[in-house]
């Protein structure tokens, strides 16, 4: 894999936080997970999934690789082509990390995934909350401390009146929703 995301050292730590939460909430042993939006930090992500018995990571960016237990799909943005090679009622688990305020229509690719999940299994969203706006791009373009390109990419930011039209869309329910780093990310969990 040669490709890397523009992340910085501060980037990397924020990312660090959003893993957290995955841990925080979910026991990954043994686990079958989907990991859309996973980025390119594969040192992070064997780490991340070590215990899992199969993970799918699925980014637009790099090259298809299959190593251990994790296999990176380069779905090329096509979410048809993704439906057709990710099998249904496969994943325990599928995470979008910092992935749904980039997207126009959300709906479309998780109504897509929540196909992909076994009967027990959820899905697991991180998004900045509504406060943080003003603080990534005072960051990104002020500071240039944050990567801008990724906070120019935002659609909207989060909370749980968001999430709950969201929700509406894809018609599934919010099991769990809180918001972490002081305040300024959310976590999602729907079923």
């Amino acid at each position: 894999m040669t490709y890397n995301n523009n992340y910085n050292a501060l980037d990397k730590i924020i990312a660090s936080f959003r893993s957290k939460e995955i841990k925080r909430n979910i026991n990954l042993k043994g686990k079958k997970i989907l990991d859309f939006g996973c980025g390119s930090n594969f040192r992070e992500l064997k780490e991340r999934y070590k215990e899992c018995a199969n993970v799918s990571l699925v980014d637009k960016i790099g090259d298809n690789l299959n190593e251990g237990n994790l296999n990176f799909i380069n779905f090329d943005g096509d979410i048809p082509k993704l439906d057709k090679i990710l099998p249904d009622k496969y994943f325990d688990h599928i995470f979008l990390l910092a992935v749904v305020e980039h997207l126009d229509h959300p709906e479309n690719i998780l109504n897509m995934l929540k196909n992909k999940l076994t009967t027990d299994g959820f899905i697991l969203l991180t998004a900045p909350g509504k406060k943080s706006k003003w603080i990534l791009e005072f960051m990104a373009y002020r500071l240039k401390i944050i990567n801008a390109e990724l906070v120019r990419e935002h659609k909207r930011y989060y909370d749980l009146d968001e999430y709950n039209k969201l929700s509406a869309l894809i018609n599934m329910k919010i099991i769990k929703f809180y918001f972490f780093e002081f305040g300024l990310n959310t976590v999602c969990l729907l079923k």
